[in-house]
């Protein structure tokens, strides 16, 4: 055999990567590229310090908002003694806010759960109708109009700012009810109680239209496959779905909400932010005292709230339902840790 025809082209190299006439290749050679992340199953390992440090975010957090906040005290920004003693005055005022916040949130998910539902499933025509009964092919009659008014009216909720929804119900009932005087409310109260309602059903529609349509049109085929009713699988398969999905966005709405109640002062509702206005900052003459202690008064409600509701939704939520973002994460890519 010739010797020539094994250093051809397509001769193998020997191990090593050295060539057969001996000579070795020029500069340091490259370390071969991380390829793990492309394999199926090979998933990078987390900072084993960040995950272990993780439930410590919190409390070193608070730690730190109340460092703070003692150390403006000690520089003299303001009069620790005065906020501790004159603290617990504001409880009432803020049961008022609490009142306020937590009925009309209730009341206006009851009205948007309907409206939801409407807004979630638009009337289309179906070309079958002809082949059903007259009732179904005639739907189309009232619920154009209830889709209509639904879209409307969470149009004009989110389109307008709450002041002015406050004082045009304001007006209607001073002008049309000026006495009105009904389980110990006066028709300040009533008006701010109704356009707080009218406010949150509107935001609080469109939180349960998101959820309601975030179902998987694959699982209520499935449901109609087997043979369940429209009102099984709303019951089984949608609406357990969409409260899971929307325990966050009401959860922030009523925190809105809350403090959206601040505005309720303006037509007379001694609530938290007017007593600290009035009372505190005007009559003490404490102005900075004053909304230190109703930055207290949010933060402690609106965070444990936002905490607890938090852990529940973690702990009851279904598996692969979703894909949240975890909070943790958001933190790493903030400090750069892998």
């Amino acid at each position: 055999m010739d010797e020539s025809e094994g250093n051809g082209p397509g001769a193998a190299q020997p191990a090593g990567g050295h060539s057969s006439s001996g000579i070795q290749p020029s500069g340091p050679r490259s370390p071969p590229p991380d390829l793990s992340a492309l394999v199926p199953g090979r998933v990078r390992e987390p900072n084993v310090w960040f995950s272990k440090s993780s439930p410590l975010l919190l409390p070193v957090g608070v730690a730190s908002a109340i460092g703070v906040f003692f150390l403006l005290g000690a520089l003299g920004v303001y009069n620790i003694p005065f906020i501790i003693k004159t603290l617990p005055q504001g409880f009432g005022p803020c049961e008022i806010s609490l009142e306020f916040t937590t009925y009309t949130f209730l009341l206006g998910f009851a009205g948007a759960v309907g409206l939801g539902l409407v807004r979630a499933y638009p009337p289309r025509r179906d070309p079958n109708a002809s082949k059903r009964r007259l009732k179904t092919r005639f739907s189309w009659v009232w619920r154009w109009p209830l889709y209509g008014f639904a879209s409307g009216y969470v149009a004009a909720i989110r389109g307008t700012p709450f002041l002015v929804q406050l004082f045009v119900v304001y007006y209607a009932l001073i002008f049309s009810y000026p006495h009105l005087s009904f389980l110990g409310w006066n028709v300040a109260y009533w008006a701010g109680f109704i356009a707080l309602l009218i406010n949150t059903t509107g935001y609080q529609t469109e939180a349960i239209r998101g959820g309601l349509q975030s179902v998987e049109a694959g699982q209520v085929e499935g449901a109609k496959a087997v043979g369940m009713s429209r009102l099984q699988i709303f019951g089984r398969i949608t609406l357990p779905q969409t409260v899971r999905l929307i325990t966050l966005p009401l959860t922030n709405e009523w925190i809105s909400n809350f403090k959206t109640a601040t505005i309720l002062s303006l037509i007379g509702i001694f609530e938290v932010y007017d007593w600290s206005r009035t009372s505190v900052a005007l009559y003490d003459a404490r102005p900075f005292e004053a909304f230190v202690m109703l930055t207290i008064f949010y933060l402690v409600i609106n965070v444990t709230l936002s905490r607890v509701v938090t852990y529940v939704e973690k702990r009851r939520r279904i598996p692969g339902l979703g894909s949240p973002i975890p909070e943790i994460g958001v933190s790493k890519r903030l400090l750069g840790v892998n």
